[in-house]
């Protein structure tokens, strides 16, 4: 007689088989777990000691400029933008998740991070800049994809639908000369040119951000009104204009003028700190150094959001027609790939630098909770329970 397996014996070997499926994933959630809190954590530690340089340096921690309102009241638009005219929704939190089904309490929560996020980006820790005229091509490409993943999307309003399917102009100066009408506006929310989060204060601001087209530079206030002109570190004269040093910060090829830029004091003093940023920067580019110093994001594959990166000029004060532009950006993320949060009130002479943690969630914390009603605080202390905390006297 042939032997075989009873069906008892094939049923035992499938439990054993999956209990040791489950164990095992088990172990790899674990395990993944574990090395995202440990690379938060690391990069935390890395940040901070960029930040005692910048300190020891300068006397202050990076003075970021607050670029949205602190208030998580006021009330913002499809786009997370707040209400310029100051409407508040105190009542955010006036909901009790116990009552709701789970699509609709999601949505309510939902409507209350956009509101609480967009005054915990007070204080950006990236910042975006026009792209490299040689990365033209690039833009267009992605251009081309958003395209197809809008024509597929089914989550997006008709409004941004319109603007992501008209695809993206190539960064170059060309079409600047039809918003001239608004090169003396600095508010970002309104011309998004550039934005000097905590890591235009970390890197050498000239060496990174000036490699886009002239005519966004020298014109256009928000630029000159956050850079006061450098002067020349050979001979202590000023720049003629920010067209010399633009050229200077990218001529390659003439390494005396290169040094010159890399050499004035404001950018030359990143060196000391930049090996904490090695291999820790995340940005769209396949590539970053400084100071012979590979700065890109080794451990995640650099990804772009067109959602947050994307702008449209358009006239004063409008986000949703003209011409659209992506734009190039620095920043650093934690293990779940969250920019981390800034916080440094003036004299900025302290800080807090936070990770909102694996539920991707926060809250700020220049607001007391105590005067929050018991739905508020159920919510906000469920959001911060898992936040990972760094902070600096």
């Amino acid at each position: 007689m042939r032997k075989a397996f009873t069906l008892v014996e094939m049923l035992i070997v499938v439990v054993v088989l999956v209990t040791l499926m489950t164990i095992t994933f088990r172990l790899g959630a674990l395990n993944t777990s574990s090395w995202q809190r440990n690379t938060t954590v690391t990069r935390l530690q890395r940040l901070e000691n960029c930040l005692s340089g910048y300190y020891a340096a300068f006397g202050s921690y990076p003075p970021v400029a607050t670029l949205n309102s602190r208030n998580p009241f006021l009330t913002v638009d499809e786009w997370g933008m707040q209400n310029t005219d100051g409407e508040e929704n105190e009542s955010i939190f006036n909901w009790n998740p116990e009552t709701f089904r789970q699509g609709r309490y999601q949505e309510e929560e939902d409507r209350a991070w956009n509101q609480v996020q967009a005054a915990c980006r007070a204080q950006p820790v990236g910042c975006s800049f026009p792209f490299p005229d040689e990365y033209g091509d690039v833009v267009i490409a992605w251009s081309d994809h958003l395209r197809e993943e809008v024509s597929v999307a089914t989550s997006l309003s008709e409004a941004k639908r319109q603007i992501f399917s008209a695809g993206f102009d190539a960064g170059s100066g060309a079409n600047i000369g039809r918003f001239s009408a608004y090169k003396d506006k600095t508010d970002w929310r309104d011309l998004q040119l550039f934005k000097f989060g905590l890591m235009s204060y970390l890197l050498p601001r000239f060496l990174m951000m000036m490699n886009a087209d002239e005519s966004f530079y020298d014109d256009y206030a928000q630029w000159t009104g956050n850079n006061t002109m450098p002067s020349d570190p050979l001979t202590g004269q000023k720049f003629n204009d920010w067209y010399e040093v633009k050229r200077k910060a990218n001529d390659k090829q003439n390494k005396t003028d290169y040094a010159k830029v890399a050499n004035i004091p404001s950018q030359a003093v990143c060196a000391r700190w930049m090996p904490n940023l090695e291999n820790m920067v995340f940005t769209p580019h396949d590539s970053l150094s400084a100071f012979g110093l590979s700065l890109c994001d080794s451990t995640f594959n650099n990804e772009f959001s067109f959602s947050t990166e994307v702008y449209s000029p358009g006239s004063y004060g409008s986000r949703s027609t003209g011409s659209q532009y992506v734009l190039d950006s620095c920043t650093v993320v934690d293990g779940w790939k969250v920019d981390f949060y800034y916080y440094s009130p003036a004299p900025y002479q302290t800080y807090i630098l936070w990770s909102s943690g694996p539920n991707k969630r926060t809250f700020p914390p220049w607001i007391s909770r105590e005067g929050l009603d018991s739905n508020a605080n159920r919510c906000v202390g469920a959001w911060t329970e898992d936040d990972i905390v760094n902070m600096s006297h």
